[in-house]
């Protein structure tokens, strides 16, 4: 372990220093990696709370949506730029704080460009093959700019995407570059190429571990790139083809863990004691990155609560009234996600199931489109409890899918992107409202507020970089 912390910290100091212009981190290291081996254990970096950010995904969005409420209670355990977040301010972070997912993934970037140059010229190793490290690699750097330029740049629309200012391209390890905005297809462009070679050079479906790539992961990012940019041909494609190597979804009937939830008349910490990666559903694990709140203990939305079911076990297992220091008095109603939600910022069974519902609605498969949502469904509700759906308009199944999707999906970081691609569809576009101190903030679907300031201080130390309209 000590090994692996040291290859990751020299690497980022090989390439971040005098990478002022766009992160302002220089940590320290003693090794050089030499071997395959030493290649892979780059990308095995699932420490906790790592900055690398290689298996990290993005939480500053997440108050942005319609998901969580902040309550008054509350409000003095969020930090400051989870608020500002909520109202929609021009900027989450001053000019002299960071960003850390935009560092983070422009971090975890370079490492993959270090990793992709050099790879091919290290000696063999005994763990990793060449062709995983570089498959990997490739998976990483594509899913970090697929979630920078959901971020910080408009929603892909073919009709605009070749003008549109995306996010900077950097695709070597020199950190002595002042970069521009390339365009959003320009990105998705480099997204695309890089998740197509992961897929070709990830040959075994799964790894045995949780945050290690594999072809399944690989298809499913593609179906998540397609999703995003409207192609459902190909949406379609790669989500059939992830599901079919991969297994059903878990029955959450069959989930034996010791559960902590009033609502079953137990009493303690709300969730279950499993970590994140070991849990059945997950493809591609990538953890919390940047937390607008110290302990995650979310009031639910009340029409985010409504979505459920009585018999949706997701209710019961991941979501509870009792909040990290007891119930909260005045809000019991209120589902509070628990500490221990092991909420997937990466890939799992039921998005790869939901896309390709979703995929097959739009393209006019609607019988494809119910068995995938009606088998995600019977594993989500206690037995015998489910009924199947049925519904053959297209629009109604839509949104019937798209629903589920949110329950499946709930703090997984997905949602404001959701919104950002749905607005573009007058049957799906919604105006969000929040109320903090009295007083209602309101998101419309047309809101430049959707797309993320570049942070000031990226501004400040480049002037070739654009901001966003505020």
């Amino acid at each position: 372990m000590k090994r692996h912390i040291s290859l990751i910290a020299l690497l980022t100091a090989l390439i971040l220093t005098g990478c002022s212009d766009y992160l302002d981190e220089t940590p320290k290291g003693t090794l050089i990696p030499k071997t395959v081996n030493d290649f892979g254990m780059m990308l095995d970096d699932a420490t906790f709370g790592s900055l690398s950010y290689i298996a990290l995904g993005q939480n500053e969005t997440l108050l942005m949506g319609d998901e969580i409420q902040i309550t008054p209670n509350k409000q003095a355990e969020y930090s400051a730029w989870g608020i500002a977040g909520y109202k929609w301010d021009d900027y989450l972070f001053g000019s002299n704080e960071d960003d850390r997912d935009y560092n983070g993934f422009y971090h975890a970037i370079y490492i993959c460009n270090y990793i992709i140059a050099n790879v091919g010229d290290a000696k063999e190793g005994t763990q990793f093959t060449r062709q995983f490290v570089e498959g990997s690699a490739r998976f990483t750097r594509a899913y970090a700019y697929l979630t920078l330029v959901n971020m910080y740049a408009r929603q892909y629309d073919a009709a605009t995407a070749l003008t549109d200012p995306g996010v900077a391209l950097v695709l070597d390890a020199d950190p002595n570059q002042s970069p521009t905005r390339a365009t959003v297809q320009e990105v998705y462009d480099q997204i695309i190429d890089d998740a197509t070679r992961a897929e070709t050079l990830l040959e075994s479906p799964e790894q045995d571990y949780t945050f290690r790539p594999g072809k399944i992961g690989a298809c499913g990012l593609l179906a998540r790139i397609y999703l995003y940019m409207e192609d459902y041909a190909k949406c379609q494609e790669y989500a059939r083809k992830a599901r079919l190597l991969s297994h059903e979804p878990f029955d959450y009937n069959q989930l034996s863990v010791t559960m902590m939830n009033p609502d079953l008349g137990i009493t303690g910490w709300p969730g279950f004691y499993i970590y994140g990666y070991q849990y059945p559903d997950v493809v591609v694990y990538k953890a919390e990155g940047n937390w607008p709140m110290l302990y995650q203990d979310f009031n639910l939305s009340d029409e985010m609560a409504a979505l459920y079911e009585a018999t949706d076990l997701r209710l019961q297992i991941f979501l509870t009234t009792y909040g990290r220091f007891g119930f909260i008095p005045g809000v019991e109603s209120l589902r509070v996600a628990g500490y221990y939600n092991p909420s997937n910022k990466g890939i799992n069974i039921g998005e790869i199931y939901l896309m390709n519902a979703e995929a097959a609605a739009r393209t006019g498969n609607i019988d494809e489109a119910l068995e995938c949502l009606n088998i995600l469904g019977r594993k989500r509700h206690k037995a015998g409890t489910y009924e199947d759906v049925t519904e053959r308009d297209t629009t109604k199944l839509l949104q019937l899918i798209l629903d589920e999707r949110r329950r499946e999906l709930f703090l997984c970081g997905q949602r404001l992107f959701d919104l950002k691609r749905l607005n573009k569809d007058p049957r799906f576009a919604k105006t969000i409202t929040h109320v903090l101190d009295g007083q209602t903030y309101t998101l419309n679907p047309d809101d430049p507020h959707y797309v993320l300031p570049i942070p000031l201080n990226v501004i400040d130390r480049n002037p070739n970089m654009e901001q966003n309209p505020r």
